[in-house]
C-alpha cells in the first residue's frame, strides 16, 4: 500500500462487529489498519490513504462533498444502513467480496461526483411527479386509478452544457450519472464503455393514459433488451451538466437524497474529484464527452405543449398533424360529389329499386357494392371529430344531395311501374331494430379502419353489403312514389340508423386511433353520443315489436298437438307482420281430414285468447290422409 489504511465505521455499530470487519480488512491488506468512528466533517487524511467505509447513506453523501478534493481511495463496505451505496457503486453484499473488489487495482474507480443545487447526490434525482415512478404504491387501487385521470404534463426547458435547449412538456424527469442510469434503465440506454463523465436524463412525457400505463408497466420489468428506438413518450438527454427551468419560473419539485424541495431552477452537473471511489462497474474505460439528445418522441410543438399542460392527459394518444396528412387528403377527396360518384350513385339506386321490385337478393347485393355513399359518411365522421368546417360542409352536402337524388329516382321508378305490392325484400327494410344499429356500428368501425390502414383499403365490399345504405333509401323512395307514409318513415328510419351508426363508430375509431382534434375532442365525442341516443329511442320501440313477435312465436309453438273435434291439430306460425291496420299473423294448420267452419273458428279463438291482442289471422289449412 502507498498510504495509510483506515477503517471508518458508524458509531452505532457493535464493537464485536467492528473488530471482525477490521480483522478482515487487515487480512486482505496484509497490513495493520486503524479504525475510527466516522465523522461527517473529518477529512484530514494524508494523501494516498485507503479508506474502508461502513456508514449510513445519508452521512456518506454529506461527507462526499467534503472529501471530494482529497487524494484518497474510498472502498464502501456492505452494511445494512447503506443500500444506496451498494446499489450506486455496485458493491457486493459480502464483506469479503467487497474487500477483494477494493484491493484489485484493475477494477474501476470513479473520480466523478454528481451534484444537484451544489450538493453531492447519491442515487437518482427526480424532477416533477416523483410518486409516479414508485413501483410499489401503498395507495388503494381506486385511488391509483383515479390519479391517472388527473395527470397532466408540465412545461420544461432543458439546457445542456453546450447551450442546446429542449423545450418540451413532461410528467417527470429522472436524472443520474450515466453509468448508474444505464444500469438502472437498461431498456432506454445502450451499454457501452464510455459512461463515466456525463449526466443522463430520462424525460417521461406520456401523451395519454394508455401510454402512461404502458410506461409504468415497463418500469416494473427487470430486464428488457434495448432497442434502436425509444418507446413513445420517452426521451433521453446526456451532457456534462443540465439546467432545468420552466417558462414562467414556476416552482419545480425536485427530489434527491430522499429530500423533496421546490426550486426556481434545477442545476445538475457531473464534476471531477481527486477522491476515487471503488466500484463494481464493468464499463468506463474512457469518458464520452459528446452530448446526446434523443427527443423525437417528446412533444415539441408549441400548440402540443400547450394542449398537454393545460388539460389532463387524454385516454388515448392524439396523433400529430403530420401523422394523418395523407388520410385527411383522402377523406377530403371522398367528400366531393364527382361525376364518377354521381354515376355510380344513380346506377346503384336504379339497380336496387329494380331488385326490390323483383324481390331479387343478388341484384340488391350488386347495388350495395356499387353504392358510393359510405365515403362521404366516413368523411363527415372525421370532420365532426375534428370540427373541420370545410370537410363537414362538403361531406354533408354530398350526403344530402345523394339522399335527395336516391329518393327522387326510386320514387320516379315506383310511380312509373304498374306494380303496387310490397315484396318481401321491401318489407324486410321497414322494421329497423337495435340489431340494425349494431350492424351499422360494426360496419363503421371497419370502414374507418379501412381508410386508416391502406393495406385493408377503403372499398371494403363486405362492409357495403353488411350495412346496406342504398336499399332502405330506395324503399323510402318507393314509399314516396306510392304515397305511403308508413313505408317511407320506417325505411328512412333504417337509413338514418345506418348513417348514425357509421358516424358514431367511425368517429370513435378515429378518436381511439388518435385523430381527434386536441381542442374539441370531448365536444366531438359527446355530439356523436347524443346522435346515437336520439336514434336509439325509435329503434327501441321497433325492437320491442321484435321482442313481442318472438313471444308470439314461443306461445304458438306450444300448440303442436291441439285437440280439436277429437283429433290432433298441428299449428305452425309462419310469419308475423305489422300493418297499418294492426298485427297480422300467418299460421299453417295441419290436421287429419277436413275441418268444418266451427272447428276453424275454435282454433282462431284459441289463438286470439293465447296471444291476448287484437290480431288478424291468415290461416292456411293442410289436410293429411
Amino acid at each position: 500500500m502507498s498510504g495509510p489504511i483506515l477503517f471508518l465505521h458508524d458509531h452505532t455499530m457493535e464493537k464485536e462487529r467492528v473488530e471482525e470487519m477490521l480483522a478482515k480488512i487487515e487480512t486482505f491488506c496484509r497490513e495493520p489498519a486503524e479504525r475510527h468512528i466516522f465523522k461527517k466533517r473529518k477529512t484530514a487524511f494524508s494523501e494516498g490513504t485507503m479508506l474502508f467505509v461502513a456508514v449510513r447513506d445519508e452521512e456518506f453523501v454529506e461527507w462526499l462533498s467534503h472529501i471530494a478534493e482529497k487524494d484518497v481511495t474510498i472502498v464502501p463496505l456492505p452494511y445494512e444502513a447503506n443500500p444506496l451505496q451498494r446499489k450506486v457503486y455496485e458493491i457486493p453484499d459480502s464483506v469479503e467480496e467487497a474487500l477483494e473488489l477494493g484491493m484489485d487495482e484493475k477494477n474501476h474507480r470513479t473520480s466523478r461526483m454528481l451534484r444537484c443545487q451544489g450538493d453531492a447526490v447519491l442515487g437518482c434525482i427526480t424532477v416533477g411527479e416523483s410518486e409516479w415512478v414508485k413501483v410499489r404504491d401503498e395507495k388503494p387501487l381506486w385511488s391509483r386509478v383515479g390519479s391517472l385521470f388527473s395527470l397532466r404534463l408540465h412545461p420544461y426547458d432543458i439546457t445542456t452544457q453546450k447551450g442546446q435547449t429542449v423545450k418540451t412538456a413532461a410528467l417527470l424527469l429522472e436524472i443520474s450519472g450515466e453509468s448508474e442510469m444505464t444500469r438502472e434503465r437498461t431498456y432506454y440506454f445502450k451499454e457501452s464503455d464510455n459512461q463515466c463523465q456525463r449526466v443522463a436524463a430520462i424525460v417521461y412525457a406520456p401523451q395519454s393514459i394508455v401510454e402512461t400505463m404502458r410506461l409504468r408497466l415497463l418500469l416494473t420489468r427487470k430486464k428488457r433488451n434495448p432497442g434502436e428506438n425509444l418507446p413513445p413518450g420517452i426521451g433521453t438527454v446526456k451532457s456534462k451538466s443540465l439546467k432545468i427551468t420552466t417558462p414562467e419560473s414556476r416552482p419545480i419539485p425536485v427530489v434527491f437524497n430522499d429530500v423533496k424541495r421546490e426550486v426556481s431552477e434545477v442545476t445538475i452537473v457531473s464534476v471531477p474529484t481527486k477522491a476515487r471511489i471503488v466500484t463494481g462497474w464493468k464499463g468506463c474505460v474512457s469518458g464520452e464527452e459528446k452530448e446526446s439528445l434523443r427527443i423525437q418522441n417528446l412533444p415539441a410543438e408549441e400548440d402540443l405543449i400547450g394542449f398537454f399542460t393545460k388539460k389532463s392527459l387524454p385516454f388515448i394518444p392524439i396523433a400529430a398533424e403530420s401523422a394523418f396528412a395523407e388520410l385527411f387528403t383522402k377523406l377530403r377527396d371522398s367528400a366531393r360529389m364527382k361525376n364518377a360518384y354521381l354515376l355510380l350513385l344513380i346506377i346503384s339506386v336504379l339497380m336496387a329499386t329494380t331488385g326490390l321490385f323483383q324481390n331479387s337478393s343478388p341484384t340488391i347485393i350488386g347495388a350495395m357494392i356499387l353504392a358510393p355513399l359510405m365515403a362521404p359518411i366516413v368523411a363527415f365522421s372525421m370532420g365532426a371529430i375534428r370540427f373541420d368546417e370545410t370537410l363537414l360542409n362538403r361531406s354533408a352536402k354530398t350526403i344530402l344531395l345523394s339522399t335527395l337524388i336516391a329518393l327522387g329516382a326510386s320514387a320516379f321508378v315506383a310511380g312509373s311501374l304498374p306494380f303496387s305490392h310490397l315484396t318481401e325484400q321491401m318489407d324486410l327494410r321497414t322494421h329497423p331494430t337495435l340489431l340494425d344499429l349494431a350492424v351499422a356500428i360494426f360496419a363503421g368501425v371497419a370502414a374507418a379502419y379501412g381508410y386508416i390502414n391502406t393495406k385493408v383499403g377503403e372499398s371494403l365490399a363486405g362492409v357495403a353489403i353488411a350495412v346496406a345504405l342504398v336499399p332502405p333509401l330506395c324503399v323510402s323512395g318507393i314509399g314516396i312514389g306510392w304515397g305511403s307514409w308508413h313505408i317511407f318513415a320506417n325505411a328512412f328510419l333504417l337509413y338514418l340508423t345506418n348513417i348514425i351508426g357509421i358516424l358514431f363508430a367511425a368517429g370513435t375509431t378515429f378518436y381511439l386511433m388518435g385523430y381527434a382534434s386536441r381542442k374539441y375532442i370531448s365536444a366531438a365525442f359527446m355530439l356523436k353520443l347524443l346522435m346515437l341516443c336520439l336514434i336509439i329511442l325509435p329503434l327501441w320501440l321497433s325492437t320491442r315489436s321484435l321482442i313481442l313477435e318472438q313471444r308470439i312465436y314461443r306461445e304458438v309453438a306450444e300448440y303442436q298437438n291441439l285437440p280439436v273435434g277429437g283429433r290432433p291439430v298441428q299449428i305452425h306460425l309462419t310469419k308475423v307482420q305489422y300493418r297499418p291496420t294492426g298485427l297480422q299473423i300467418h299460421v299453417t294448420v295441419t290436421t287429419l281430414g277436413t275441418l268444418n267452419e266451427e272447428e276453424k273458428r275454435e282454433i282462431a279463438d284459441i289463438l286470439r285468447k293465447k296471444i291476448g291482442k287484437k290480431i288478424k289471422l291468415v290461416m292456411e289449412y293442410r289436410e293429411m290422409f
